[in-house]
């Protein structure tokens, strides 16, 4: 007699988008999405005893993502609203920033999505970290190339008016 079994990660169910963010893996200006992933033991390729549940943030270019703890769900359930209510038409962006900006740091994340801050460092800046500056094209000054790179991240909602300011006079007072 042959019995056949296994045990690991379920299908992986997308439940919505979460918050924009710059991909560490990718770097891609993307909405991370929750997706949950239901662990189960096998019999003859039939789920037949759960076992657990792991929640990601996803990136849905390259499918990299960050484990969140149960403790992290609440916020990433609020953010999710947050952020349906956003594309909606029924919250401003400069308050859905604010939303985003708080979220990241609740979760340990500076606000741009790009580093994962350790339990001993300090609060994060009050402002999002600049994307890395792309190569300058030909013929084209490396600091006109940052503020073009710069323009599009505040075009996408994903720098604050005063964030892109500030991340602007940087860029032109090196």
């Amino acid at each position: 007699m042959v019995v056949v079994f296994g045990f690991g990660a379920g299908k992986q169910q997308d439940q919505g988008e979460v918050a924009p963010a710059v991909c560490p893996n990718c770097h891609n200006q993307v909405f991370l999405h929750h997706v949950r992933s239901k662990k189960s033991v096998s019999l003859y390729f039939v789920p037949v005893v759960r076992y657990g549940t792991d929640d990601y943030l996803v990136c849905p270019v390259c499918s990299r993502g960050l484990q969140v703890g149960g403790g992290q769900l609440p916020s990433v359930r609020s953010m999710m609203n947050t952020t349906a209510r956003f594309r909606a038409g029924r919250l401003a962006e400069d308050q859905y920033m604010t939303q985003v900006e708080r979220f990241w740091r609740k979760l340990g994340v500076d606000p741009a999505g790009q580093q994962f801050i350790g339990p001993a460092r300090p609060a994060p800046p009050a402002e999002p970290a600049a994307a890395p500056p792309p190569a300058a094209a030909e013929g084209q000054a490396p600091w006109m190339a940052q503020l073009r790179q710069l323009a599009l991240l505040h075009d996408q909602g994903v720098l604050s008016d005063a964030a892109y300011e500030a991340a602007k006079r940087r860029v032109l007072d090196h």
